[in-house]
C-alpha cells in the first residue's frame, strides 16, 4: 500500500484551508446588502416578481438561484429573464443556452419604483415549471461566488 508524502499532505490541507477561508470571506464579508428578495415562477405567462428599488444610481446585483429542490423550485434549468423598469423600458435581459444553478446580472437603475422580473424556463417543448429564488443586493463585491456559481 502506497503512503502519502507528509509534506504533500500538509500542502493539501493548507491549500484546502485557504480555499475555504477565501470562500467564507467571499460569501459572508463581500456579500452586499440585500434590498429585495422573493420567488419567481418559471412558467410561461406567470406573474412577474415585483422588485422595489429605492436607491437609483447605485449598482444592483440580481442573483437568480434554481439550485434548491424543495418547494417545487427548478433544478438548475436554463432560463430566460427580463427586468422591466417602472417606465416600461427593459433594464436587463438574457436567455441562457446552458443551465446554471445560479446566475447573476448587474444593473444600475435610473429611477426608483417597482421593477418587474419576468423569468421562464427555456425548453424546446412544453411549459416551464418550478420557481427560482431571487435576491437583489447593493454593494456586492463577491468574486468567487459569481465565478463558481455557489
Amino acid at each position: 500500500m502506497a503512503t502519502i508524502d507528509p509534506k504533500l499532505k500538509t500542502r493539501a490541507i493548507v491549500l484546502g484551508a485557504v480555499v475555504f477561508a477565501l470562500a467564507a470571506v467571499d460569501f459572508v464579508v463581500l456579500k452586499g446588502e440585500t434590498v429585495a428578495s422573493g420567488n419567481v415562477s418559471l412558467r410561461s405567462g406567470a406573474a412577474a416578481l415585483r422588485i422595489p428599488i429605492s436607491r437609483p444610481g447605485e449598482e444592483h446585483l440580481v442573483e437568480i438561484s434554481t439550485r434548491r429542490h424543495r418547494n417545487n423550485e427548478s433544478r438548475g434549468l436554463s432560463i430566460a429573464y427580463q427586468l422591466i423598469a417602472p417606465d416600461g423600458s427593459i433594464a436587463a435581459e438574457d436567455s441562457e443556452i446552458l443551465s446554471h444553478k445560479k446566475r447573476f446580472f448587474e444593473f444600475v437603475p435610473t429611477q426608483s419604483g417597482d421593477y418587474q422580473l419576468h423569468a421562464k424556463e427555456t425548453k424546446l417543448l412544453g411549459s416551464g415549471r418550478g420557481t427560482g429564488f431571487v435576491r437583489v443586493t447593493v454593494g456586492d463585491r463577491r468574486v468567487l461566488s459569481r465565478l463558481l456559481a455557489f
